[in-house]
């Protein structure tokens, strides 16, 4: 019988255990056993792997809610903790769960300040989803800098009809800022004297909800 056992070991009960494992190893694919291969190895072993590498939670986990995208979170672990505190470990971070477009403004308001603006696109987006990519920069952030402002920029096409009451008028109680074909701000500061464009015919908004 070929087998690889010493002749000293080659017992009836012995020689039917090796034959018996050698039948299921042979029956486990390898790609099963290749757990590193994070492209490849199969769905269920992904959150295992993400706790071996430290990534559950607002570490990337929370907000991975793909399977690319956890096996990205999962190939980026080791260089997303190794530069942990760092702007780049910030932006990699986001970028690994789907904000790519992350704009970091460092020294706001004093040398340890920074603000983070996340462009979304047209890619709905709710108030766990806000919270938990704040958590994310915070978890990925050192401990000395101070996030000063978090703003997500959204893309869409509508028309918007703008009347008295709406967002512009000056006596709000709302903490809404529009902006409509130029850098000024619909608060009451500006008059309507001719030294500001105040037309609605671009296709540009860009609306900052604080």
């Amino acid at each position: 019988m070929n087998n690889l056992l010493p002749q000293s070991i080659q017992q009836p009960h012995i020689i039917a255990f090796d034959l018996l494992m050698k039948q299921r190893l042979e029956e486990i694919g390898m790609n099963a056993l290749l757990v590193y291969m994070i492209d490849t190895v199969d769905e269920s072993a992904l959150y295992f792997l993400a706790k071996q590498f430290d990534v559950l939670g607002y570490n990337g986990w929370k907000l991975a809610h793909t399977d690319d995208k956890k096996r990205a979170l999962i190939k980026q672990a080791i260089e997303l903790h190794r530069f942990k505190g760092t702007v780049w470990s910030i932006k990699e971070a986001l970028k690994t769960v789907g904000f790519p477009d992350a704009t970091i403004t460092e020294h706001v308001s004093h040398w340890a300040g920074f603000t983070v603006q996340l462009n979304i696109g047209n890619t709905p987006i709710n108030a766990d989803a806000i919270n938990s990519a704040l958590e994310m920069v915070k978890a990925y952030k050192n401990a000395r800098s101070h996030l000063m402002g978090f703003e997500f920029k959204i893309e869409f096409e509508s028309e918007l009809t703008i009347t008295d009451d709406s967002y512009e008028a000056p006596g709000d109680d709302y903490g809404d800022s529009l902006f409509m074909g130029g850098d000024f701000t619909y608060n009451g500061a500006h008059q309507h004297d001719g030294s500001k464009n105040y037309s609605s015919d671009t296709d540009i908004l860009e609306l900052t909800i604080i």
